[in-house]
């Protein structure tokens, strides 16, 4: 009797030993996730905006150097760098639904830099992003470039030419921090772009914001303010904009948005991602992420904790390459777009359905009037009775979510803060359920 009895409890124990053993193969963030029963990225996204907040007069403080230094100088560029760990946050910052069109890679504009330009990067950690750094911060010094870092304080190699620096507020400089890390130095980056607006107006001055290319008007108004490979302009602006109140009003959206992506609905919808995911990787199958949008083209590709692989969805192939070669039969693919899951001169839609995997778009779904296209593809394509579900994004329509007195009428775009934060949810719910079952 004693043996039988031992028996099932010594199964008991090794089941529960096995588990333990999967737990901790997988990282910190995804254990505690499981055992919290909620997201660690958004808990510690949270903490961090308290950081963010205290951060704020730093920040418009940055934000009046440069502006200063663009209205004295006339012709100044802003170089956001590829290279290192810091292109994602380049990503987010470039040709940019809200953003300003002076921003643009350091690759470009060659024949127009000068000692008035402006350096400027987010590297996600210091254990990737540092050694790139360590090489193009004292060259970019060098040329006279005022630059500027959005990363950690803690951890940070020491003696870099840094002119301005945005704290993250990270407990140190590991790849552990580093998808919380580049949530926060995007969210950080959107602040600064909008109180350099604002110091901008307080010098009379304002820059060319670009509008999202759905928003009905995009094409008309771009056409006006958009020039990437041409100088930098600014306009006469006679309403000032106080310090700082650009910044409130994009970190109240932010929470909305937080509490969107916490809300039952939002949890619902990830959670049967989550589970229809778990059954691809039950029956053998390769689950796979991808998307074409700003910063999240690259963060499917690092610090996931689940067993989700990842290609670019941007820079693809003429043909699409990067899907028709990985993607197979059965597999499942969480495709990633903004407005739309096309581009007017890409069909992303048919590639994915010629693979014959299934496919969970996420996208926000919308009803509003759009900006006419025309091009080879259906930019608006939402015919998606074959997808296994849709994973709904719900930002503002504009995107562009802070009022501004002049065109395009607001800036400071949020989806990108929203999507990351969504896709690490993902993964996390994906992990925990590995564990569970």
């Amino acid at each position: 009797m004693r043996a039988q009895v031992r028996f099932p409890i010594i199964l008991r124990c090794l089941g529960v030993l096995f588990i333990g053993l999967i737990a901790l193969s997988l990282s910190p963030r995804a254990w505690a996730a499981d055992m919290a029963g909620k997201s660690a990225v958004m808990t510690e996204y949270r903490h961090r905006l308290d950081f963010v907040r205290q951060e704020i007069p730093q920040i418009t403080a940055a934000a009046e150097t440069v502006a200063k230094r663009w209205v004295d100088k006339k012709q100044m560029l802003c170089h956001y760098a590829f290279g290192g760990d810091t292109g994602d946050f380049a990503m987010e910052n470039i040709s940019r639904a809200g953003g300003l069109d002076n921003n643009q890679p350091n690759t470009v504009r060659v024949k127009l830099r000068s000692a008035n330009d402006v350096y400027i990067v987010g590297p996600r950690s210091w254990e990737k992003g540092g050694d790139f750094l360590k090489t193009e911060l004292p060259k970019a010094h060098d040329m006279g470039w005022l630059t500027v870092v959005f990363g950690s304080k803690n951890g940070m190699p020491e003696g870099l030419p840094i002119d301005i620096f945005i704290d993250n507020g990270a407990k140190g400089g590991s790849e552990q921090e580093a998808a919380v890390n580049q949530i926060v130095n995007i969210t950080c980056g959107w602040i600064y772009n909008c109180e350099l607006t604002a110091a901008l107006t307080r010098l009379g001055q304002y820059p060319a914001i670009l509008r999202g290319m759905p928003v009905p008007g995009a094409q008309a108004h771009n056409k006006i303010y958009q020039s990437s490979d041409g100088p930098s302009k600014l306009y006469p602006c006679d309403t000032p904009i106080p310090a700082g109140s650009l910044a409130k009003i994009y970190l109240e959206q932010v929470e909305r948005e937080l509490a969107n992506l916490e809300s039952k609905p939002m949890q619902d919808q990830i959670a049967r991602a989550a589970d229809i995911a778990v059954e691809h990787l039950k029956a053998g199958k390769t689950v796979w992420a991808s998307s074409f949008t700003h910063v999240l083209d690259g963060e499917v590709l690092v610090d996931n904790i689940s067993p989700i692989k990842a290609f670019r969805g941007i820079s693809c192939g003429a043909n699409g390459e990067t899907f028709t070669n990985n993607l197979k039969k059965g597999d499942l693919l969480f495709y990633f777009g903004e407005w739309s899951l096309n581009l007017p001169w890409r069909d992303y839609l048919k590639i994915i359905r010629g693979t014959g995997a299934d496919f969970i778009p996420g996208y926000r779904v919308g009803v509003e009037p759009t900006e006419p296209y025309e091009g080879p593809a259906n930019f608006y394509d939402q015919k998606l009775d074959d997808a296994q579900m849709v994973l709904e994004q719900q930002w503002p329509f504009e995107n562009a979510v802070v009022p501004i007195p002049f065109p395009p009428g607001k800036m400071a775009p949020i989806s990108g803060v929203y999507v990351c934060l969504q896709y690490r949810m993902l993964d996390e719910m994906i992990a925990a359920r590995l564990v569970a079952k």
